[in-house]
């Protein structure tokens, strides 16, 4: 299969799977807006950038087909979220995850409004959820600082000396923004394993299915743990470029 090919095909097979969770009858859009209003349901706003502040719905005009969300102007991440091209909204009503794109925001008084949604994503969600965990795939072990008896095993998907860019599945509950974990076990490899701080600097979703990249920056990190895990870097910068540099057969 040619590599264009291979791309309609993937980007086809995406749009089926999202179809099946799309909302699209505005009365039904409505119905579920007016529930977050009504429960005063915290909503996330992130942006591909990394920003992301926490809200609530606390307005939707149905005349002019509009939202209004509670914001501090004060915050530090307003401005990042209001510069970017896109910004995404997640809340959850229970075991359902919703999930939508502001149109056209703007910042009025304390009030961020935009055009309501034509389009919305409903996720339903585990009711428990567990991640296997591999040997072979470099994770993370944390609590979630939520809900302190969620053990989970986040895949890595990318690592430097300063910190770490974690898989977040679309079934598991959001982190705030800007938490701090006092302790997390970093598994690379069966003998490569230590413990570190954590704090969450960005949060960003990766794909339409909801599933969100965290990054962290490490804290309280020791001189072993250090230098595990610049041998760790080390040795895979080498087999990169051993993988690239490696005769067609």
């Amino acid at each position: 299969m040619s590599t264009k090919a291979q791309a309609t095909s993937e980007a086809q097979q995406e749009t089926a799977e999202t179809s099946d969770f799309r909302v699209q009858a505005p009365s039904e859009i409505l119905s579920l807006l007016r529930t977050l209003q009504t429960q005063k349901t915290r909503v996330s706003l992130s942006t591909p950038n990394g920003a992301s502040l926490s809200c609530s719905l606390i307005d939707i005009d149905t005349e002019r087909a509009s939202l209004s969300f509670d914001i501090a102007p004060a915050n530090e991440q307003l401005q990042a979220l209001l510069s970017a091209d896109e910004i995404t909204a997640v809340a959850y009503l229970d075991q359902i995850r919703l999930q939508f794109e502001l149109e056209d925001p703007v910042l009025i008084n304390a009030a961020l409004r935009c055009n309501s949604p034509i389009v919305m994503y409903r996720f339903q969600r585990r009711q428990t959820f567990r991640v296997q965990n591999s040997l072979r795939t470099p994770q993370v072990r944390l609590v979630h600082p939520l809900h302190p008896d969620l053990h989970l095993s986040l895949r890595i998907l990318d690592l430097s000396l300063g910190g770490v860019a974690l898989l977040l599945p679309a079934e598991v509950e959001p982190f705030p923004p800007g938490c701090e974990l006092a302790s997390a076990q970093v598994n690379l490899a069966r003998d490569i394993r230590f413990n570190t701080g954590l704090r969450l600097k960005n949060a960003r979703p990766i794909d339409a299915l909801g599933n969100t990249q965290l990054g962290w920056t490490f804290t309280q990190l020791d001189a072993e743990a250090t230098l595990f895990l610049q041998r760790y870097i080390d040795q895979t910068q080498i087999l990169s470029r051993m993988l690239r540099n490696k005769p067609a057969a």
